[in-house]
């Protein structure tokens, strides 16, 4: 995989949500790691594949036809748009997605078994997810973007 900038709604270079779990193995090859997330009676399965060589990690949900449905980033080799952003302070990032103006932004606290103090700030116009420890961020998540009133992805072309 070479382009490395992260695309909100659409994927990372030709890893474009919608495309199947077999197109997704044909691009990166092999995960690591493949973990099933059980369902309940609202949703159904997920499956997460990780590449940890990469610090990369996908998911496919069963109610979306096993299509390619978030994808998350924990390399500094991954750039959004065009901004190392992941190592900067909590702070740093919040300046630098409001230059960026993407919505507005919820923060909510993780509360976990280990002592890290972790947080997951959220814009839900641009289906983005940023998760910071001990008030670095580690992570970024996005998924396609989501249409409110058909309560559905839009599936990028």
């Amino acid at each position: 995989m070479t382009a490395k900038n992260i695309e909100l709604g659409k994927g990372i270079g030709n890893l474009k949500f919608g495309i199947t779990r077999k197109e997704v193995a044909a691009i990166l090859g092999e995960p690591s790691e493949k973990e099933t997330i059980d369902g309940d009676e609202d949703m159904g399965s997920s499956e997460a594949w990780h590449y940890d060589e990469l610090e990369l990690s996908v998911t496919f949900d069963e109610d979306d036809d096993w299509k390619l449905s978030s994808i998350a980033a924990s390399s500094s080799d991954f750039t959004f748009e065009g901004v190392d952003l992941l190592g900067l302070s909590q702070e740093e990032v919040m300046q630098q997605i409001e230059i960026m103006n993407l919505g507005d932004i919820e923060t909510e606290e993780i509360v976990g078994e280990e002592d890290e103090d972790q947080q997951v700030a959220t814009i839900a116009e641009v289906s983005l997810n940023l998760w910071f420890e001990n008030g670095k961020l580690s992570e970024i998540q996005w998924a396609p973007y989501w249409d409110e009133e058909e309560e559905e992805y839009i599936w990028p072309e």
